[in-house]
């Protein structure tokens, strides 16, 4: 009895273990990484949205920048599945100095969530803060919307999550944590650090 007890409890650790290998997100030798969140919006069909972010970077090199970013999407996400996306690319953020952006879109009705968050690109350290989401009920009247833990005074990064092109990703010496030396507004912000080994 004691060795079927031993075999049973052996069998579910496996089985656990590879349950947690098939779901750990894939590990990704990228130039960037991703967190972001996605919120339905279906309520607002139709109607403008407008994100704002506090952005400053500490690039390591020319080429690295910060960018916030927008997507219409599909209610079951997934991969590259949007109609709309801002990125920023046009006005990278390498400033080492706190600025508000701002970026709009349309919800849709067949992309109504909206996908959003922060794109690192390169090696460097990227900050965050004071993620602000509004929706334009009526003509020149914003109405703010919840962002979960946008302004990162939580414990934890939760429901913020490393994502690649739409869905769950690990980006190869991408790390993020919570930050208290210099947020923009509160007690923290959020640290994003690329140290990737490849040369960029």
């Amino acid at each position: 009895m004691k060795l079927h007890h031993l075999l049973l409890f052996l069998f579910s650790v496996l089985a656990a273990t590879l349950t947690a290998q098939t779901t750990e997100p894939p590990l990704l030798n990228n130039k960037f990484s991703v967190w972001s969140q996605r919120l339905d919006m279906s309520a607002y069909i139709g109607q403008k949205y407008r994100l704002t972010v506090a952005i400053r970077a500490e690039p390591a090199k020319r080429k690295a920048a910060a960018h916030a970013f927008i997507r219409n999407e599909g209610p079951e996400g997934g991969y590259q599945n949007w109609t709309f996306m801002d990125n920023m690319n046009a006005r990278p953020v390498r400033s080492q100095e706190w600025q508000t952006y701002t970026l709009e879109g349309r919800v849709e009705k067949d992309a109504p969530w909206l996908g959003f968050g922060f794109l690192n690109v390169h090696n460097g350290a990227f900050y965050y803060d004071n993620v602000r989401l509004s929706v334009e009920t009526e003509p020149g009247a914003w109405t703010p919307l919840p962002v979960p833990n946008g302004d990162f005074e939580a414990d934890t990064l939760g429901p913020w999550q490393q994502t690649s092109m739409g869905i769950p990703a690990r980006t190869a010496g991408a790390n993020a944590t919570i930050d208290t030396a210099n947020p923009f507004e509160g007690k923290h912000c959020l640290r994003v650090e690329n140290k990737q080994r490849k040369k960029n």
